[in-house]
């Protein structure tokens, strides 16, 4: 039971069953799990995450519930039971090992960085010189330099852009051009991001 109170903490993940009902649930069916079980069910359930996600740290991926497809349910992709004790468990354990977080959204929760490096790890696709040291990006890392990186490629991209709206659009404007203008700097600033975003995939991948 100690060991088992490791895995289910006093915070239980949203929109999942009371860590204590968990327990006593397991308890009065003699279904215990050791840590190899809780273990397995939890790669599979982070593999899901994984997928369902397109391998992306920013991208929600709900737990789902009975009535979920599978392609919108992590658990079920894992196969297993959406709300089960199983399923209680084995969330709790990949959010105390940092590999997802919770979301705004109560039982959505998105794949971390480690969490990623993890299963490329177990599928064989991850750097051998990467997995062996501690040369990681944390997602607050990668979100700060992603944010840097665009603000810096941004303010390169505007001065030829200022420069041609200096040139074609006269000082008594009216709402048209105000309008070009307005959708130059968006477009500016989409093509900072997305460069940006390519940096930053690049540099993480690296790692």
């Amino acid at each position: 039971m100690d060991r088992l109170a490791g895995a289910v903490t006093s915070h239980r993940p949203r929109g999942t069953s009371h860590p204590k009902v968990v327990i006593v649930s397991l308890a009065k069916e003699g279904r215990v799990m050791a840590t190899s079980g809780v273990e397995e069910v939890a790669w599979r359930l982070l593999g899901a995450f994984y997928d369902l996600s397109g391998h992306s740290p920013l991208r929600p991926v709900p737990i789902g519930t009975p009535d979920s497809p599978p392609n919108e349910s992590a658990a079920k992709t894992a196969g297993v039971e959406p709300g089960s004790t199983e399923c209680d468990v084995a969330l709790r354990y990949l959010l105390n090992g940092g590999y997802v977080k919770e979301t705004d959204t109560p039982s959505e929760y998105e794949i971390t960085v480690r969490g990623i490096e993890k299963v490329r790890g177990m599928r064989g696709l991850a750097d051998p010189a990467s997995s062996e040291g501690g040369n990681k990006m944390s997602d607050q890392t990668q979100r700060r330099l992603l944010t840097g990186l665009s603000i810096g490629i941004a303010m390169v991209l505007t001065r030829p852009v200022n420069r041609y709206i200096a040139e074609q659009i006269p000082e008594r404007r009216g709402i048209r051009d105000d309008l070009t203008e307005a959708a130059l700097q968006g477009l500016v600033r989409a093509a900072a991001f997305f460069v940006a975003s390519l940096v930053v995939r690049q540099i993480a991948g690296s790692r």
